[in-house]
């Protein structure tokens, strides 16, 4: 299924940032956290499409829609991060949009929305469409 390949994306570039970014990890250590826990969902989400597909699909959605929300928020709102120091805000801001992986990533998040709500409007038409198959046979 293409969510299964959207969320193998999104898990291997939240890997990727995770192995390679130091300066995430020096300069906000809760977001490397949070990306931590937002990869280990992502693969977890895959081993649920295949047993519990529509929840899973919905989860994705979700998933995407809040790890969006909350990289748009490091980016557009980093100050509550950095309350402190605004140079510190700002630097961090200016870090993220130039790096190519946290831009792929939120990306990703776009297509993994996209994709969820494809899938979960595709499989809602499925049993309706066998249905209809089966009694005009």
């Amino acid at each position: 299924m293409l969510l299964c390949v959207v969320l193998l994306i999104s898990a291997a570039i939240g890997g990727y940032i995770l192995a390679t970014d130091s300066y995430l990890k020096s300069a906000a250590p809760t977001h490397a956290l949070g990306l931590g826990v937002f990869t280990i969902i992502d693969l977890v989400l895959i081993v649920g499409v295949w047993k519990r597909p529509r929840i899973a699909i919905i989860v994705a959605v979700l998933l995407g829609l809040v790890q969006m929300g909350a990289m748009g928020g490091d980016v557009f709102f980093g100050t509550l991060t950095f309350s402190s120091n605004i140079t510190t805000a700002t630097a961090f801001s200016n870090y993220l949009l130039g790096d190519w992986a946290f831009l792929a990533l939120l990306g990703v998040q776009v297509v993994l929305i996209l994709v969820g709500i494809a899938a979960f409007v595709l499989g809602r038409k499925a049993p309706a469409m066998q249905q209809e198959a089966r009694a005009t046979s």
